[in-house]
């Protein structure tokens, strides 16, 4: 009896441990509601800045992506580039008519010098960063700019989805779900204590007077992994700025951005990018900064730095499976199997519960449940083969040196873009995706 007592309680402080995360972010996520939209705003479009850093890999989206930015109205748009390439991406906005526009240039593709170039143009009160292969909905930086009402937000985010091919494969599927997880997450953290790991790089808004400075572009461009540079991780890197000097950072859940992500083989090679991402990022917090273990943000010391050691999964899940065995081996058959099964279906509960809102959008993508619950053991091996592996700081999806080519004007992914003769032409190449709406409900 002492024995199963023992076990008993092992399994119920093991289990409490790494559940309770996910039962108080059904609440944290169900209510937390947006940040309102001031009557007379304390900032507007006008004030913003756009930042794109590129490396041109898709003509197509980053069109797209400047179509969408200048239907906003942003003061200006800075477009960075190879050096090679920068007449090219000039000619493509003046033939589809983006303004406000300057093209700037690089030597290398590194996104934080491109970040940096761009960052020294900038003459308004907010920065955004954005990604070249993100679209914005309609009156997207009026949400976004909410967040600023508070003085002591130094930077916000907002939600994110990866785009839904017209014929979803199961490539295009796990990245779908990844970044619901990834949403979901970030928004049930930053709601309760105002911690995220990562606010992430597609699109991320700050106060310029924070970024435009010698302190941060030498904090920013000497950041390093073991001794070796990164051209990666910008987004943490700013994560840590911003937070170490005393800001908040906060997440509008009334708007949504699209993105797309690898739709083949190569969404792995993110995988792996994306894993050593997490941890060394949060390694690097532990070990340099203080605030991570703040009483302030104490939630997000429990999810985000203690609780990125449950992993994998099925290891976890395993030794749960076995404590709970041991403490009923004094129990009859049928009380036996009774838990077990309430285990089971707890299992596949928490496994899909983050993907309920997709689902009931996309009910067809249900199809994909046992493909999405065994990437989720695979993803736990791939973050313990990225941590012995922390040592690469290279993208795992993209060879820069090629892109810093010069693209030819009768590169057929380039033609179609040079001339808006054919406006509707141009669309069909485009091929747009759902412009996911620009309000909604948190699910």
């Amino acid at each position: 009896m002492w024995s199963q007592f023992i076990f008993t309680s092992a399994f119920a402080s093991v289990f409490v441990f790494r559940y309770l995360r996910t039962v108080v972010s059904i609440f944290t996520f169900l209510f937390f509601g947006p940040y309102p939209i001031a009557e007379n705003p304390k900032y507007v479009a006008a004030d913003v800045t756009i930042c794109v850093p590129t490396t041109l890999k898709s003509p197509a989206e980053l069109l797209k992506c400047l179509r969408r930015i200048s239907m906003c109205n942003p003061a200006h748009i800075f477009v960075v580039t190879a050096n090679a390439n920068i007449h090219l991406v000039e000619e493509i906005c003046a033939a589809n008519a983006i303004e406000e526009v300057s093209v700037l240039g690089v030597q290398e593709l590194n996104k934080r010098h491109q970040m940096l170039k761009a960052l020294e143009e900038v003459k308004t009160d907010i920065t955004v960063f954005a990604d070249d292969d993100v679209f914005w909905p309609d009156n997207f930086l009026t949400h976004l700019l909410a967040i600023f009402e508070d003085p002591a937000v130094g930077a916000s985010g907002t939600r994110q989805c990866v785009r839904r091919n017209a014929s979803v494969n199961v490539w295009n599927f796990l990245g779908i779900a990844y970044l619901e997880r990834r949403v979901w997450n970030n928004i049930a953290t930053n709601a309760i204590d105002g911690s995220i790991s990562t606010l992430s790089g597609r699109t991320a808004a700050y106060r310029t007077e924070i970024l435009k400075n010698e302190e941060f572009a030498y904090y920013f461009i000497n950041d390093q992994w073991f001794g070796r540079p990164l051209n990666t991780d910008d987004d943490k890197c700013l994560t840590r700025y911003v937070y170490s000097h005393g800001w908040k950072i906060a997440i509008q859940v009334s708007t949504v951005i699209e993105t797309s992500l690898e739709d083949n083989a190569k969404y792995l090679e993110q995988c792996k990018r994306w894993a050593r991402a997490h941890w060394s990022g949060n390694f690097t917090v532990m070990t340099n900064e203080s605030y991570w273990r703040s009483w302030r943000y104490a939630w997000g010391t429990y999810v985000i730095y203690v609780g990125q050691f449950q992993t994998p999964a099925l290891l976890v899940e395993g030794v749960l499976f076995g404590l709970l065995y041991m403490a009923l081996q004094n129990s009859s058959p049928a009380v036996r199997t009774k838990y077990f099964i309430s285990y089971a279906i707890w299992i596949f509960f928490t496994k899909n519960l983050k993907m309920i809102p997709h689902y009931v959008r996309h009910p067809s993508d249900t199809r994909y449940i046992p493909i999405s619950i065994a990437f989720s053991y695979v993803h736990g091996y791939y973050n313990i083969l990225a941590l012995c592996t922390l040592t690469n700081t290279l993208w795992g999806s993209q060879q820069l040196a090629e892109l810093e080519k010069p693209k030819a004007e009768t590169d057929a992914k380039v033609m179609p873009f040079l001339h808006a003769s054919n406006p509707q032409a141009i669309d069909q190449e485009l091929n747009p995706a759902r412009d996911v709406g620009g309000v909604g409900p948190a699910i």
